[in-house]
C-alpha cells in the first residue's frame, strides 16, 4: 500500500514523531510510505524532513504560499496525482483545508488525524482555520482522535460517528529508541545540559516553549516549592518555541539563573531523563502527549496536569502524581513533593504499560484497519 502523510511542521514535537513511529513500522510492513512536508516557499530543509530522510523514508517537500488559495490547491493535487497514493493520511489542519473539500474522486481516499488542540483566540487567524478545519473534517473518509476524551471536541461536530476512530499514540521500546537514535546519527547529548543534570537534583521538563504548556507557571511554582523546601534541585526545561524571550525574562525576575535551564530544542531530548530527579508536565491543554510514554519509560517520579489522556496514561495517579491545571499552589505541592528524599522512581508497571498498550505496533495494526475501511 502507498500511503501518502502530509503534515506542516514547524519542529519536531509529538505529532512528528508519531507520524515517523508509523511510517517506519509501514516501511518495515513493505508498505510505501511517503512524508509531504508543507511549508512556505523559499523554505529550506527543515530539522524535521533532514530527521526524516536520515530514518531512510522518503521527503517529498510541498512549498506553497500559507494562504488556502486555488493554486494551492492545484500544486498539492498535482503532488498527490504524481504519487498516487492508496490513502492519502493529513496530520495537521492545513492539509484537511486543503484537500478536503475536494471530492474522493479527485483527492482519493483521505484520513486525517487529530493530534491534539489549542486553545484560540477567537477572530484570529488560526481560530478561522479551526472553523475551516471543521468544515473540512465533514468530508473526509475517516477521522482519527489519539485518546478517548477528544470524541468530545467540537471539531468533530458534523462528523459521522461511524468515520470516527480512536488509535492511541504509540511508541517503540526503550531500547529500540536508543538503538533507532543510534542507527539513524542522532548526536550526543549536548555536554552542558548533562553536566547541568548531574550538577545537583534536576527536575525536567520537555515540551514546545508556547502557552498551552502552562510554563510561566511552571517557573513561578517552581521557585515557591524550592524556597519552601529549601531546596537545591534545578529546573532543565527543553523545547524551542515563541515563549522564549519571555521566560528568559521571568527567570532572572525570579531570580532563577542558576537554578533553572533552557535547554533548546534536543533530539532525543528524553535521554537526559536518565540523570533526571523527576518528570514534570504542566500543560493546559493536551491530547496523548507522547513525551509522557516516553517518560514512564524511563521510569522517573511524574508529576502532571490531569488534562487531556494524561489521566489514563498514569491510571489516575497510580503512575504519578497529578494535579489540576491552572492551580499554581497545587503545582508548587507537587514540586516540593517531587524535591522530597521520598520521591522514588515509578515501579516496572509504568514500562510494562507503554509496551502493552502504547505500542507502535499496536498503533501501526490498528491504522492499516482504518486504511483497509476506506481504501
Amino acid at each position: 500500500m502507498r500511503i501518502l502523510h502530509l503534515i506542516h511542521s514547524e519542529g519536531v514535537y509529538g505529532a512528528e514523531r508519531v507520524l515517523l513511529y508509523l511510517a517506519r513500522e509501514q516501511q518495515q510492513r513493505g508498505h510505501e510510505p511517503f512524508i509531504g512536508s508543507i511549508r512556505d516557499p523559499g523554505t529550506a530543509q527543515t530539522p524535521f524532513e533532514a530527521l526524516t530522510t536520515s530514518w531512510g523514508l522518503p521527503v517529498v517537500p510541498v512549498r506553497v504560499a500559507p494562504r488556502p488559495t486555488p493554486g494551492v490547491v492545484g500544486v498539492l493535487l498535482r503532488t498527490v496525482r504524481e504519487l498516487a497514493p492508496d490513502v492519502l493520511h493529513s496530520h495537521g489542519y492545513k492539509a484537511n483545508i486543503l484537500l478536503g473539500p475536494l471530492s474522493r474522486r479527485q483527492r482519493g481516499p483521505m484520513l486525517a488525524t487529530l493530534h491534539g488542540q489549542t486553545n484560540l483566540r477567537m477572530f484570529s487567524r488560526m481560530w478561522l482555520y479551526e472553523r475551516l478545519d471543521r468544515l473540512a473534517l465533514r468530508r473526509l473518509d475517516a477521522v482519527v482522535v489519539v485518546a478517548r476524551h477528544m470524541l468530545k471536541l467540537r471539531a468533530l461536530q458534523g462528523v459521522a460517528p461511524a468515520r470516527v476512530h480512536v488509535i492511541e499514540n504509540g511508541i517503540p521500546t526503550l531500547t529500540a529508541r536508543l538503538g533507532d537514535m543510534s542507527a539513524y546519527g542522532v548526536t550526543a547529548l549536548p555536554k552542558a545540559l548533562v553536566e547541568f543534570t548531574t550538577r545537583r537534583p534536576t527536575l525536567m521538563a520537555i515540551a514546545r516553549l508556547s502557552p498551552e504548556k502552562g510554563l510561566m507557571q511552571l517557573l513561578e511554582a517552581f521557585a515557591r516549592a524550592r524556597a519552601l523546601a529549601n531546596s537545591q534541585h534545578q529546573l532543565l526545561i527543553v523545547g524551542s518555541g515563541p515563549l522564549r524571550a519571555s521566560l528568559v525574562s521571568r527567570i532572572s525576575a525570579l531570580g532563577l539563573n542558576d537554578a533553572v535551564c533552557l535547554g533548546g530544542y534536543v533530539e532525543g531530548a528524553d535521554r537526559l531523563l536518565e540523570h533526571a530527579a523527576g518528570f514534570v508536565m504542566s500543560s493546559l491543554t493536551e491530547g496523548m502527549p507522547l513525551v509522557l510514554l516516553e517518560a514512564m519509560q524511563w521510569r522517573v517520579p511524574i508529576l502532571a496536569t490531569a488534562v487531556g489522556a494524561i489521566p489514563e496514561l498514569l491510571e489516575d495517579g497510580r503512575l504519578g502524581r497529578l494535579i489540576a491545571p491552572c492551580d499554581p499552589v497545587a503545582l508548587a505541592d507537587g514540586l516540593r513533593s517531587l524535591m522530597s528524599e521520598d520521591a522514588k522512581p515509578e515501579d516496572i508497571a509504568g514500562a510494562h504499560a507503554v509496551w502493552q498498550r502504547y505500542s507502535s505496533q499496536r498503533m501501526a495494526d490498528q491504522y492499516f484497519s482504518a486504511y483497509g475501511a476506506i481504501a
